[in-house]
């Protein structure tokens, strides 16, 4: 009994114990695009392209030239151009430190989340799982950023199933609608074909190649260490001048992005 008190009195200590009180100094990106560095200099490696109106804490001000040292979105830290940038202060809010729900959501922002590549990258690659038409699906789709917010993506996919298997490959166009947000919306649209091919049994089904057409959008949400989790949603519509039919995707996977 005494062992559980114990450990219930410690239990209580970590949950009721302060947090380390935020940062007072801030700098706003005033430059439509800034590069942070790892040191106080440009000749310093790039670690992160910062966007206009984002906001970072200050750690430290350099005493040679003018530098901040900043806290980004993951946690590591890096060097922006004083000239770019906006410095204010915060203070504490009168009506007491954040609650335990408000230091819990900041908790888990800060552990598990970091910045996403979008600033920076040029391509990127996905390979999602899920579901097709009710059946199983496996899609990979390669990616390149025109910019921002337009990228060219292509699709290539299977989707086997007990009577036939569906191959489909298609390309068109994604929108993203909050380029550099950690967790972001896009659109996207695509056209080319499904292949499908009857099973040895399969007398029902033929052999055709069939147009198609899909539409949709979904999430990126970007974690640690560059990885980004991507949420699709979308309608494919399998057509020719015969016949033609529906099937909602629902995938989720891993993305990469150079």
């Amino acid at each position: 009994m005494r062992h559980l008190l114990v450990a219930a009195a410690i239990a209580a200590g970590v949950l009721l114990a302060p947090t380390p009180a935020e940062a007072d100094a801030y700098v706003r990106v005033l430059a439509q695009k800034s590069p942070v560095h790892s040191g106080p200099s440009n000749s310093y490696r790039e670690v992160y392209v910062a966007q206009r109106n984002q906001v970072f804490a200050v750690v430290e001000r350099s005493t040679k030239d003018y530098w901040f040292k900043v806290e980004l979105d993951d946690g590591t830290t890096g060097w922006i151009l004083g000239d770019v940038v906006y410095p204010f202060e915060v203070r504490q809010d009168e009506d007491g430190p954040p609650g335990a729900f408000t230091r819990m959501g900041r908790a888990i922002k800060g552990a598990i989340l970091g910045p996403s590549p979008m600033p920076y990258a040029n391509v990127g690659l996905s390979f999602s799982a899920g579901v097709l038409e009710n059946e199983g699906v496996f899609l990979l789709r390669p990616s390149w950023l025109i910019d921002q917010y337009w990228a060219l993506e292509a699709v290539a996919g299977l989707s086997p199933r007990s009577e036939k298997d569906v191959y489909l490959g298609a390309i068109g166009f994604l929108l993203r609608m909050a380029p550099g947000a950690v967790i972001g919306p896009y659109a996207n649209i695509s056209l080319g074909a499904a292949h499908i091919t009857p099973k040895a049994d399969n007398y029902v089904d033929k052999n055709e190649t069939l147009m198609a057409l899909g539409a949709g959008g979904g999430l990126e949400i970007t974690l640690k260490k560059q990885i980004t989790v991507r949420l699709d949603a979308r309608n494919w519509a399998l057509f020719n001048q015969n016949h033609s039919n529906n099937g909602q995707e629902y995938t989720g996977g891993l993305a990469i992005f150079f």
